[in-house]
């Protein structure tokens, strides 16, 4: 970190106890850099940048305040220098501030466009500054946070990724898709906006016509992937559109990967839509096979084995599902 500052500071002018505490400070003689830059903090008392190589000073003698408070007077006073900006991104970080961290590394970042490193040195600040708040499902926190990031830092997935994961947390399901799409606009290689845009088709209408391009565009681009498959089905079924093709979809998917309960959900549906009853009973029994916790697939199931006569089995499977969706409301 010295190392850099030091490079940063060198091009301007500089008096001789800036230049001293600063070597002092990069040769580990704090006391020599304490007492040269209180020197040029006397002489320049309007330079941001004495005062962020002073707040590294007092940091490394751990007088905390002190710190503090000189890093403080050189946001107030070079708050457009470049070098002020990285050397508070970099203080805040190595105090674990990560938010004031992230804050100057952004400013910083668009201070030096060219600077490639510094914007993903942004990126990585945000993240983790909303990461914790995500895990621990403070969601409405997480959202202010990332809200502030993609404003700062544009067009990144992981930044987005994370906003999306946040709205989807909140259950704003509209607003998580844009963000998910937005996701795979910048990095269309990554899995996850896929998988959580899959989680919520049933809940995004209003944004079905876009989805069902990246999934059928994802399946094209991942030939060997179950889940593409199973994707590109799901957004045909939500609208209840070509079941041919949803149909050799979920096929493919499940001769790929055949312990997947939602496949075989997705085969019952399908079939339902083709008002092949007996073989959608079929698929809904392997899918309360693989998942014989979820309610839905019992409901399914019961509903068709009344279809085809099964009205004892049909009675069971009622009862199962009512069962089922009474604990998970204890459990709510």
């Amino acid at each position: 970190m010295i190392t850099a500052l030091l490079l940063l500071f060198a091009a301007a002018g500089i008096d001789d106890s800036f230049r001293t505490g600063l070597t002092a400070l990069q040769s580990g003689d704090l006391e020599s850099a304490k007492r040269n830059l209180e020197a040029a903090s006397k002489i320049e008392p309007r330079d941001g940048r004495v005062w962020i190589a002073l707040s590294q000073t007092y940091w490394r003698l751990h007088k905390n305040a002190e710190a503090e408070e000189a890093a403080g007077k050189a946001a107030a006073m070079g708050p457009e220098d470049p070098a002020v900006l990285q050397g508070l991104a970099i203080y805040y970080s190595e105090t674990n501030q990560t938010l004031k961290a992230a804050r100057a590394q952004a400013k910083y970042s668009e201070k030096v466009p060219e600077n490639s490193e510094a914007r993903e040195r942004g990126v990585e600040l945000y993240f983790a500054a909303a990461r914790p708040l995500l895990d621990q499902q403070k969601f409405a926190d997480a959202l202010v946070i990332l809200k502030e990031a993609v404003s700062r830092i544009a067009n990144s997935g992981q930044l987005e990724l994370a906003l999306g994961v946040a709205y989807y947390g909140l259950r704003r399901f509209d607003e998580a898709a844009d963000a998910f799409l937005r996701t795979i606009e910048i990095m269309p290689e990554a899995e996850q906006p896929y998988m959580f845009l899959g989680r919520v088709l049933d809940q995004i209408p209003s944004r079905w016509a876009r989805v069902t391009p990246q999934f059928a565009a994802y399946e094209a681009a991942h030939p060997a992937s179950a889940e593409g498959y199973l994707l590109h089905a799901k957004a045909l079924n939500a609208q209840s559109i070509d079941p041919e093709t949803a149909l050799r979809l979920l096929e493919k998917s499940i001769a790929i990967n055949g312990s997947d309960a939602s496949a075989f959900f997705e085969m019952g549906a399908v079939l339902d839509r083709l008002q092949r009853f007996e073989d959608a009973a079929s698929a809904f029994e392997k899918a309360v096979e693989r998942a014989p916790q979820d309610p839905a697939a019992h409901y399914r199931l019961a509903r068709d084995y009344e279809r085809i006569g099964k009205h004892d089995a049909a009675r069971a499977e009622r009862d199962k599902h009512a069962q089922l969706v009474k604990a998970q409301e204890v459990i709510r």
